[in-house]
């Protein structure tokens, strides 16, 4: 007698995104997390390249919104090491080898964010040229870091989740991540990672995501973008 795997459900693919893995798990929240990493990271790089020195306001608009991008990057990561990846190692024992090794590229991103974290505090306090330098070869490096460590995970990581993960689990730590907002960062979650989408994938989201975020969206929307033009102009 055979276990009848759940079907497989529609995925989306964005820019920069290694695969789109079919399976049962509805991965779009993750696919859209990876996608804003990629995305804000390379366009702060960009801004701290051309930022003037003398604008002290961007330059702590850039700073802050940094802060948040890791602040979502660590609960990403924070699930992963305390929910998905003691699952799979129990599941999957012989996939050991490569938990280990993107767990252990988590500790090298960690360093890359402590470096841009303290390269940024010093460039903000007072901006030159010798700290620009500084800041946008640590911002290069975590960039590239982390976005080897993406294509790993999209390569490797979720085909296995696709095998070992249920659809309830998967919507339990989906739920778990989103208890670590609060309302207000929630709706900013929301709006970060689906601001700047391709057309297939606003009319995916549409038609599958969860009303209550779809509203947050609308609500947020204007006033993110906004905040974006300014950020990113």
């Amino acid at each position: 007698m055979t276990t009848k795997r759940p079907p497989s459900v529609p995925q989306i693919r964005l820019p920069g995104q290694a695969a789109a893995v079919e399976g049962p798990l509805d991965m779009t929240n993750i696919y859209l997390a990876h996608y804003g990493f990629r995305r804000d990271l390379g366009r702060l790089l960009t801004a701290v390249c051309q930022v003037r020195l003398t604008d002290r306001g961007r330059v702590r608009a850039l700073a802050k919104h940094l802060k948040w991008v890791l602040l979502v990057l660590h609960h990403h990561h924070s699930s992963q090491g305390t929910t998905v990846s003691p699952l799979l190692r129990q599941r999957a024992p012989e996939a050991t080898g490569m938990i280990d090794s993107l767990e252990a590229e988590h500790r090298e991103i960690d360093r890359w964010i402590g470096e841009t974290q303290s390269a940024f505090t010093v460039f903000e306090r007072h901006p030159t040229e010798e700290r620009r330098a500084r800041l946008t070869g640590a911002l290069r490096s975590l960039a590239d870091t982390l976005g080897a460590h993406l294509t790993r995970q999209e390569t490797e990581g979720i085909p296995l989740m696709m095998t070992h993960i249920t659809p309830e689990e998967a919507a339990k730590i989906e739920r778990d991540i989103r208890r670590l907002y609060g309302l207000r960062s929630l709706t900013e979650l929301v709006a970060w990672i689906g601001f700047d989408l391709p057309a297939d994938v606003e009319e995916h989201l549409r038609r599958h995501a969860p009303r209550d975020l779809l509203l947050l969206r609308k609500l947020a929307g204007r006033r993110y973008r906004r905040r974006m033009a300014y950020l990113w102009s």
